[in-house]
């Protein structure tokens, strides 16, 4: 009995139905919402990064034949964007969806239509997604994801129609107070503009009344109303200025064995905002903007990680052709996100993680630059990389250098740096100088000199050492980038 009650809002066809129309609707929105997302900072991605959580809910639907029933589908759903989020966006959805999903399991097993179990699936959903932040604001999609549960409430006593009409009256009445809701938050309120989170919510529920009207039917574009979106100028987002809290946006999964998940919300924020650490089905998630992206990694121990990605917060506009590195060193993934990559630090980043690395570039093709570590070499065929395997963090600093000044960033420009490179490791600041004259004496026409140093180098001696490479040979552009695991110095001449 309980089992059928559970199964009158979405069964298994609703579910897949459901999730394939969030993606189609994520997707024709994602433009208009990245040009009103000013909070928690003016990135303008808020929209790309829901259509990418709401994909990686969707091919974890995909992927699951559904035998376990409709709840656990929806299960896999809320789990797949969980661990697909990006951006505090994605992570708040994702939230919502896990708690949609406990909420509707749990329905109650008198609830006729389901109109019940839909109103306390909204409910449970609204407070999963106000706890995934340890600073949640008003007038932000946390407040519409409130009204929403608050107006299916009310509409259940007053409406005598089906699930899916309480659900589409109370979408609609929270989408008619979205400017007054929004305007009570100060940073959108100056901007003048509503919350780019609650519009990607009220997309998602518009998907979700479409599949219950239509009786297990995915929404199609054409069936999708998006006039109520405002349409604004990429003025609104830079009229807001820099970024604030940090210039580095790091996600983290993390073994949800480690005893220190409970206390990392409080741990990050004590290095950066925008912090959010949910459960993501078997890991937990991470997410802080920070200026120092190596404190922030810290914070957890190498074993303990699964996965780290560190990009800038206001990242260039997609390129043709976009730049991911691999790398084992924490204190460099600052350095390489300042070059524009989406960097991936850890031993042994896999495929599949190479993979949404790329994604998040939004560029058509990729060059991937391995520093010593990932599976460059087992990559599949067509995936749209260029893999440059390189042999540790110098020569990638090396790569990146070449690829960042070529306006095409063709892999070739890298390939040719590191064919016309030559390095050493000397043991010391001292040794520094010696080391470069004699690699001097091999390469026709340097251009550049390169020394990178190890976390036990202290940086005013990296500096120190840097200027006297530039006093000796004042020719040539001496770069210096640390702090890099492995050797303490590490020198290149291009």
């Amino acid at each position: 009995m309980e089992v059928a009650a559970r199964q009158v809002v979405l069964d298994g066809d609703a579910v897949r139905a459901w999730a394939a129309g969030a993606l189609t609707a994520c997707r024709a929105a994602r433009e208009l919402i990245d040009a009103v997302n000013v909070f928690p900072v003016p990135d303008a991605d808020t929209g790309s990064n829901v259509t990418l959580t709401i994909a990686g809910g969707a091919a974890a639907v995909a992927a699951d034949r559904g035998l376990d029933g409709p709840s656990e589908l929806l299960a896999t759903f809320a789990r797949g964007a969980a661990r697909a989020a990006r951006g505090n966006s994605g992570i708040i959805l994702s939230q919502w969806l896990v708690g949609l999903s406990a909420g509707l399991a749990e329905g109650p097993p008198a609830d006729r239509d389901g109109t019940a179990a839909l109103v306390g699936g909204l409910e449970r959903a609204a407070s999963a997604a106000r706890d995934a932040v340890p600073d949640p604001q008003e007038g932000t999609v946390l407040t519409i994801a409130r009204e929403v549960a608050r107006h299916a409430r009310d509409g259940m006593r007053g409406i005598d129609g089906p699930p899916a009409e309480v659900l589409a009256a109370a979408t609609e009445a929270a989408r008619a107070d979205l400017d007054r809701l929004s305007a009570s938050h100060d940073v959108l309120r100056a901007a003048r503009v509503v919350d780019a989170g609650a519009c990607a919510l009220l997309v998602v529920l518009d998907a979700l009344v479409h599949t219950l009207r239509t009786g297990g039917l995915a929404l199609q574009e054409g069936d999708l109303d998006l006039a109520w979106l405002p349409h604004a100028g990429p003025d609104v987002v830079a009229g807001c200025g820099p970024a604030s809290g940090g210039a580095y946006e790091v996600m983290m999964l993390v073994g949800a064995t480690w005893p220190g998940a409970a206390g990392l919300a409080v741990a990050l924020q004590g290095v950066g905002d925008a912090v959010a650490v949910v459960d993501a089905g078997g890991s937990w998630h991470a997410h802080v903007h920070c200026d120092d992206p190596a404190a922030a990694i810290a914070l957890v121990p190498g074993p303990a990680r699964e996965q780290v990605v560190v990009r800038r917060v206001d990242e260039p506009a997609p390129a043709d052709r976009g730049l991911v590195v691999l790398t084992p060193s924490p204190g460099l993934s600052a350095w390489y996100a300042t070059c524009g990559a989406v960097t991936l630090v850890g031993p042994d980043p896999d495929v599949e993680q190479v993979a949404r690395a790329a994604v998040d570039t939004r560029a058509g093709q990729v060059v991937v630059v391995g520093a010593g570590v990932g599976p460059a070499a087992a990559a599949p065929a067509g995936a749209g990389f260029d893999l440059l395997a390189t042999a540790g963090d110098g020569p990638a600093v090396v790569a990146c250098l070449a690829l960042v000044a070529d306006p095409h960033v063709a892999p070739e420009a890298g390939a040719d740096a590191l064919r016309r490179l030559r390095s050493g490791t000397p043991a010391s600041a001292d040794e520094v100088p010696g080391a470069v004259a004699a690699l001097l004496t091999d390469v026709r026409g340097p251009q550049g000199v390169t020394l990178v140093h190890g976390v036990d180098v202290d940086p005013a001696a990296a500096r120190s050492a840097a200027d006297a490479l530039r006093a000796a040979h004042p020719a040539l552009e001496v770069v210096v980038a640390g702090p890099a695991a492995g050797a303490a110095w590490w020198v290149g001449v291009d």
